[in-house]
């Protein structure tokens, strides 16, 4: 899986507070743990199940000469809350998004596009155990996952605090919610931003800036 506008608007409006420790769920290339290493101080965690996905991150993070701010593991989300004693101050998270519905034949593409093997529920779970008591649980979902995500908050006792409109493009429909989840009661916050505009298809002012950051040349 490529990078994509979900994960690098995820990782430029996370609301990041001096984080000692970060997980990244389902890593992929490693895009949102980079991300988190270049906005904070910490030690970051990436998991990633698929192997190859894995030791693409591993390869990126060798690269990069980032083995002492970030270590990936060949592991589900399961396994690995069950087993950790870090409290987590930010999770993250840009997961499968279709539920039950056609399976592509590539077995990878099945597993980061698809939620059978980590379901909400299990994820809510193991964030709920993990994640500190001022922490932060961060993500990025189809507006269909809204209420079911909504639902699992108020039965994990994780408030939502933040929640942040993408649309494809001006004038039409949200098709992500960014929403940001925390133990502790805060301070509600909302947005909105458009991907591309609506004539031209390029991308916005808005959409530039937010994520000028991590991009090398964007038009």
């Amino acid at each position: 899986m490529k990078v994509g506008s979900d994960s690098v608007l995820l990782g430029s409006l996370i609301s990041f507070n001096k984080p000692k420790y970060v997980l990244d769920i389902g890593t992929g290339t490693g895009i949102l743990a980079f991300m988190a290493e270049q906005r904070t101080n910490a030690k970051i965690i990436a998991l990633d199940i698929e192997e190859d996905a894995f030791e693409q991150c591993k390869e990126n993070i060798r690269f990069n000469n980032k083995q002492n701010k970030i270590e990936v593991f060949h592991k589900s989300f399961q396994d690995y809350y069950k087993s950790t004693e870090i409290k987590f101050d930010h999770i993250i998270c840009n997961p499968p998004y279709f539920e039950n519905s056609y399976k592509s034949v590539f077995q990878k593409r099945n597993i980061a596009r698809h939620n059978n093997t980590l379901i909400p529920e299990e994820l809510f779970k193991g964030v709920a155990d993990i994640l500190s008591d001022k922490g932060i649980f961060s993500v990025i979902i189809s507006v269909d996952n809204y209420e079911k995500f909504m639902q699992l908050s108020f039965q994990y006792k994780i408030l939502r605090f933040n929640k942040i409109n993408i649309f494809p493009k001006n004038g039409k429909k949200a098709h992500r919610f960014i929403l940001e989840f925390s133990k502790e009661k805060k301070k509600q916050l909302a947005g909105n931003i458009s991907i591309r505009e609506h004539d031209t298809n390029k991308y916005t002012e808005h959409y530039k800036e937010i994520t000028k950051e991590f991009y090398l040349n964007l038009i």
